[in-house]
């Protein structure tokens, strides 16, 4: 007959148990073990203090503790909760040993340590297994909890502007549900097996009529949206039989950037004042870096390095973590030259972006293009992109340094290279924030045409 015991015996404070499984062994027979008791030992996962437990109350000694109260008979609730706690989970794992035991050496052979370790592992795997299960069905199912969720795990791996992004997109879907309950007269929580193409039809009224959101504002916040339902299947979610209908194209939109010739025309401008000058020269130097103002706002003279005659800044981009080397463009080292090889006095984004409106506007930058400027367009405050024909001035923003590198150098650099300064992922990705088609297959057909003799078979 087999019997199983726990043990504490380490010398440190918060071990767990260590478990002896004995049984009868015909082979230890002698003199001073007549009835021949041998035994296996492993170390199991419980513990007098759990591991959570000791890092918020370092002063837990559970060998200490167990030692004094194990035979405890009075009636302190902490005390007893807590022997009790390691009495159940060693009758847990000692019925499972036992039964193991009883099934797999019905015969002359006797347990070794591999198997009661094997044994042990495999209790706590299914006990594991069970406990993943019971999460996965006491998970809510409220979209508004599966974004708190994601941004709570994925803050740290995020930038903070995607952070933001999905903090507003959740006070969307919240400020939608207060709106439907509003007119359906009870209180609405939308689960995430709801998104549907249904859902999408009342969002989309919501978001162009009361929050008079663009089409583009609407597919970005369909497209988050998307995202937490994803990553909602983590969780043993299902989603709706047509959820895959919940999804809405960008439209095309206006590229705005500044060519080569307008950017010679702002740096050679004689009219912009003092105040002005930092806005100016960062303007210029940005749409030759190709770097979000995220990054090149933080850039200084101790991150240039040189390297024969070459100057290079090296960076690591704040979006996508990537470490970057970034050559200089000789227009930029100009501009450098006449600072002592210093950058512009950093500037705070707002500022930059009145600023450089305020150089582009003196500089004569003024031809009608399509594009959105932000308007008042509620009186009380709300503001939103309007679509419209402006003084090109009026369309310059932070963004416009990344995008007319991009535009100018397409074509002029191997889209590699480009992909490399800019940190786009894709091909496809740079192509949309040009604007851009994919005509490489075009010019491939007409190189070969220009080869392709017609006068003869």
């Amino acid at each position: 007959m087999a019997s199983v015991n726990f043990l504490l015996r380490s010398t440190k404070k918060n071990d767990p148990f260590t478990v002896r499984l004995q049984f009868n062994n015909p082979e230890k027979i002698s003199d001073k073990n007549p009835f021949g008791l041998d035994f296996v030992e492993t170390k199991t996962e419980i513990y007098v203090y759990k591991p959570d437990e000791v890092l918020e109350s370092p002063l837990f000694d559970g060998k200490k503790f167990w030692s004094k109260y194990k035979k405890y008979k009075g009636k302190d609730l902490h005390i007893m909760n807590t022997i009790v706690r390691a009495l159940n989970n060693q009758k847990e794992l000692r019925d499972y040993i036992i039964l193991n035991y009883e099934a797999d050496f019905k015969n002359e052979e006797n347990p070794n340590k591999a198997w009661l370790t094997s044994t042990v592992k495999k209790y706590y795997d299914e006990l594991k297994k069970k406990e993943d299960q019971d999460n996965l069905s006491e998970t809510p199912v409220s979209l508004i909890w599966h974004f708190e969720n994601y941004i709570k795990l994925k803050r740290n791996e995020i930038a903070r502007g995607t952070i933001l992004k999905l903090e507003n997109s959740k006070n969307i879907i919240f400020d939608f549900q207060k709106y439907q309950s509003s007119i359906k007269g009870y209180n609405v929580n939308y689960s995430v097996s709801e998104v549907n193409p249904e859902f999408m039809y009342y969002l989309e009224e919501y978001l162009k009529d009361i929050k008079l959101f663009s089409s583009n504002t609407i597919a970005k916040t369909i497209k988050i949206i998307r995202t937490i339902c994803n990553y909602s299947k983590n969780y043993g979610i299902i989603l709706h039989p047509m959820y895959d209908l919940f999804k809405k194209a960008y439209e095309e939109t206006d590229i705005v950037y500044l060519s080569f010739s307008e950017l010679k025309t702002i740096i050679n401008c004689d009219k912009i004042p003092t105040y002005l000058e930092d806005a100016r020269d960062w303007l210029y130097i940005s749409c030759f870096l190709g770097q979000r103002i995220s990054d090149f706002m933080k850039f200084t003279k101790n991150m240039i390095r040189k390297d024969g005659e070459d100057f290079f800044i090296d960076f690591t981009q704040v979006k996508t973590d990537k470490k970057i080397s970034l050559p200089l463009h000789p227009a930029v080292i100009n501009i450098l030259q006449k600072r002592d090889m210093d950058f512009p006095d950093s500037m705070v984004d707002q500022i930059y972006n009145k600023q450089i409106k305020e150089v582009c506007k003196i500089a004569g930058i003024d031809e009608m293009t399509n594009g959105t400027v932000l308007k008042k367009v509620k009186e009380d405050g709300t503001w939103r992109y309007v679509k419209g024909k402006y003084e090109k001035w009026e369309l310059i923003g932070s963004h416009i340094g990344r995008k007319s590198y991009c535009t100018n150098f397409y074509s002029r650099l191997p889209t590699s290279l480009i992909l490399e300064v800019s940190g786009h992922k894709e091909e496809r990705t740079l192509l949309e924030y040009i604007g851009k088609k994919d005509n490489t297959n075009a010019k491939l057909i007409t190189n070969f045409y220009a080869n392709i003799d017609i006068t003869q078979d």
